[in-house]
């Protein structure tokens, strides 16, 4: 019988990309081989600064890593963050195993984010519509049914800091459309008589052929010319809507499409994309791509786990994962505005690969989606938790998080002999 060693997690508190890269560092690896790999994987973004900070436990000291970002794109497609990650691989000399093991954390969270982000949401067989900013007009009681060019008064819609950045090209539009949520709407007809017949007997038309605001879904469509971008706000001219009508949509009037007579094409004037719309050729949309939040973060992360398991020439073919995992509860205030824990691209991962999880034991975030990308990418082996044995453990890191909880808020992982297994 031959032995080797078995790398254990327990994520009895969560994980999170930070705390495994930080209990690697209590295995045995070298702080300035991580810190190192990490702040030059961060560079490739922005700037950063990484410290270990030693924290003396009662039973054994725990580690955690202070990192302060200074994040030049927080916002990455899958192919720019793959191509980060590309040249982060090479500068740090990956062996092969741990390259790819960095790899296949980066493609689980880009398959989460495209889930989370395409499934829609359904409540009771409805879909929910997400406002994403507010429109402000002079109108309080009473809006017009056509928008008078000639109206006096001020008109903008501010946009909620969670979706600012989607505003950048706005600028270069002339003209966009404006789709809001008519909250002021009260019950619909399927038959309406336009308001400006003024025969004896006044023809009614179907619903779908006016452009009541009373309908079954109250969305309002208005064009808007574009005359003033700050900030998170869009100047216009006259918008047909009420002060304070939620907007949950910009798109843009691009001449040339549009087939009109005004307004222009914005960034996509004169360019092959154009062409290739007005055509009817299919083609693929770069920005279409999955889209990584907390970019720099997440390549720090990735870069430093793998570079710790380089070092310490851990076999992933001998992972074990102590089950079940915690994911916390609550509530999270990040990018896409305030959600439930565990957090969209969380569920996503936790179902696809279907890792025993529990709620709890606290009401904050304990498995982040780096974290839980970084577990499924290691393959382990699930094991519960109660029937696991200490008698062979050579030695036990703790990674810290930033939270002073109870429960104490640290991953723990194990290099164990595996006697069992054979070489």
């Amino acid at each position: 019988m031959s032995t080797k060693n078995m790398l254990v997690v327990d994520p009895v508190m969560g994980m999170a990309g930070d705390m495994f890269s930080a209990a690697l560092i209590g295995l045995g690896v070298p702080a300035p081989v991580i810190i190192g790999a990490m702040e030059r994987a961060a560079r490739l973004l922005g700037e950063a600064k990484i410290n270990a900070e030693v924290v003396n436990m009662s039973k054994e000291p725990g580690i955690h890593l202070r990192v302060d970002l200074e994040t030049n794109d927080p916002h990455l497609t899958a192919g720019d963050a793959r191509k980060y990650l590309e040249t982060a691989i090479q500068r740090e000399h990956l062996c092969l195993p741990y390259a790819t093991l960095a790899r296949q954390t980066l493609e689980i969270l880009i398959a989460a984010e495209r889930q989370a982000h395409s499934g829609g949401r359904l409540d009771f067989g409805e879909l929910a519509v997400t406002p994403i900013g507010i429109a402000h007009t002079p109108y309080k009681h009473e809006a017009p049914y056509q928008p008078r060019q000639s109206e006096i008064g001020e008109f903008y819609v501010e946009i909620f800091p969670e979706f600012a950045v989607g505003l950048v090209g706005v600028e270069k539009l002339s003209y966009v459309y404006m789709v809001s949520y008519l909250h002021q709407s009260h019950g619909y007809s399927l038959t309406v008589t336009p308001p400006w017949q003024v025969d004896e007997r006044p023809q009614q038309v179907g619903l779908f052929a006016s452009r009541s605001p009373n309908r079954p879904s109250p969305l309002g469509l208005t064009l808007a010319e574009v005359r003033q971008i700050e900030g998170n706000r869009i100047y216009t001219g006259p918008l047909d809507l009420f002060d304070g009508t939620p907007v949950v949509d910009i798109k843009p009037h691009l001449r040339t499409l549009d087939e009109t007579d005004f307004g222009n094409d914005g960034w996509l004037a004169d360019s092959d994309h154009l062409r290739l719309h007005k055509e009817g050729i299919p083609h693929y949309h770069g920005g279409e791509e999955s889209v990584l939040h907390e970019a720099q973060d997440i390549l720090l992360d990735v870069i430093g786990a793998a570079k710790g398991l380089d070092f310490l020439k851990v076999p992933l073919d001998n992972v074990v994962c102590l089950t079940p995992i915690a994911v916390g509860g609550g509530e999270i205030r990040f990018s896409h505005g305030v959600l439930p824990v565990p957090a969209p691209a969380v569920i996503a991962i936790l179902k696809r690969h279907r890792m025993p999880h529990v709620s709890g034991p606290v009401d904050v975030e304990l498995l982040t989606p780096t974290g839980a990308a970084l577990l499924a990418a290691l393959h382990p082996k699930w094991r519960p938790r109660d029937l696991a044995s200490e008698s062979k453990t050579i030695r036990r890191g703790l990674g810290l998080g930033t939270r002073k909880l109870e429960p104490l808020n640290g991953l723990w992982l194990a290099l164990r002999r595996d006697e069992d297994s054979t070489q």
